[in-house]
């Protein structure tokens, strides 16, 4: 029997969704898992979620990977579409859904065909602002259905890779201190590859300027939970044979308040990252610390340009490349600041092939700055059934949030106390 109620609440009460969700998910891609609708005015005093989280069998048995989730919260106003901006003001009260609603069912975004894809848009500002450098934007590196991949967090020497100095060929033998000046003029270029993730919001206010974020057009992060976890190792008890595979248990929580100026959402999103090695290395950085500028003298600590060194396609870490003009720069201060890897497994070859087992993927041959990004194959590659259909993390959880405002239920449709 439904109980509707007559009267709208005078005071603030609480609401407390609860979102629950089975995923499966490739490793480094962004998987959305929850969308909740939040209003003008509340706020929301509490975030709790449980999560049981298990790999299809992995090849590596020794490797960790690292599980995080993230919770956004996205505006109207953050999807930039004025006609879903001034719904909430059109006294005709025109349904959106002819023109905005999609044509087809969604699976990766869990919407339904003549719904309007919040899920999506929603999606793709958060991975422009939080998963992509500047500049680029979700079409940067995604997954057949769509997905974002998201970049590989291992940081070394290769933090400042590149192979794109304008005039480079005047700075090719750059060998004493005459030659500061096209140095300087390369390394302010390498700098500003630097601060790719700077914003115009953060440049202004590299002046002072005041900027407060919610200004800035993009989503807020409200909450983020992660935890590393090396495989487990079983044995199958009919042909000995070992299988490993990951799992993780959460039980995480968020009681930071947080005040809704603005319709919005509030988003869940869950990225699986193993660790990784590069098998496009051919060697360790620091056996090509051969001049005296490679050591950082501090008679040189007002050049940090003089870090900078030039490596042609056939010399340094990155081996005999196959293209004859793809010479590379390095800053080698970032040796020292990030490190380095070291594996003595697999051997070097000029454009080498992925080797799930030991997590070694291989570097792009040509645009080499561009490691920081894996193919979907890439993905796939770290299990045993990589060239089938069990390639994936699966989960399953829920959702709890705690919502202070005005709404109640009008229409009980379940009163039963126990």
């Amino acid at each position: 029997m439904r109980t509707l109620l007559s009267q709208a609440p005078t005071d603030r009460v609480g609401r407390y969704p609860k979102h629950t969700f089975q995923l499966r998910e490739l490793p480094f891609t962004a998987v959305p898992f929850m969308i909740a609708p939040v209003l003008p005015g509340e706020t929301l005093n509490n975030l709790y979620f449980e999560s049981r989280v298990i790999s299809d069998p992995v090849l590596n048995s020794i490797i960790g990977w690292k599980k995080e989730y993230y919770f956004f919260y996205v505006r109207i106003t953050d999807l930039l579409v004025d006609a879903i901006r001034d719904m909430f003001i059109d006294p005709a009260n025109t349904d959106l859904s002819a023109t905005y609603g999609i044509a087809a069912n969604s699976q990766p975004f869990y919407t339904a065909k003549g719904g309007i894809d919040y899920a999506k848009r929603s999606y793709e500002k958060i991975v422009q602002h939080f998963f992509r450098d500047e500049d680029e934007t979700l079409a940067t590196a995604t997954t057949a259905d769509g997905l974002g991949i998201v970049q590989i967090r291992e940081q070394s020497w290769m933090d400042s890779l590149t192979d794109d100095l304008p005039g480079q060929s005047a700075v090719t033998t750059a060998s004493n201190a005459q030659d500061f000046d096209a140095l300087m003029d390369a390394f302010e270029q390498l700098r500003a590859l630097g601060i790719a993730n700077m914003s115009y919001e953060d440049f202004l206010r590299s002046y002072g300027i005041a900027i407060p974020a919610k200004d800035e057009g993009k989503p807020e992060m409200l909450a983020r939970f992660s935890d590393y976890q090396y495989p487990s190792n079983t044995i199958n008890p009919t042909s000995g044979t070992p299988t490993s595979a990951l799992s993780w248990v959460f039980k995480n929580g968020s009681k930071e308040r947080k005040f809704f100026k603005e319709p919005g959402f509030v988003i869940g999103i869950s990225v699986t990252r193993p660790k990784i090695y590069f098998s496009g290395l051919a060697g360790n950085m620091a056996a090509h610390m051969t001049r005296a500028w490679d050591w950082m003298p501090n008679y040189l600590d007002g050049h940090p340009e003089t870090q900078l060194k030039r490596f042609s396609s056939d010399s340094g870490p990155l081996g005999d490349r196959t293209t004859a003009t793809d010479e590379y720069w390095a800053d080698m201060r970032d040796l020292l600041i990030h490190g380095d890897q070291w594996q003595n497994m697999v051997a070097f070859a000029a454009a080498p092939a992925t080797t799930g087992a030991n997590h070694l993927l291989p570097l792009p041959d040509g645009a080499n700055h561009k490691w920081k990004y894996p193919t979907e194959a890439m993905c796939k590659s770290f299990f045993v059934d990589a060239g089938g259909t069990n390639f994936y993390v699966r989960q399953d959880g829920y959702v709890s949030l705690a919502v202070r405002g005005k709404q109640v239920d009008f229409t009980q449709g379940n009163i039963a106390q126990v």
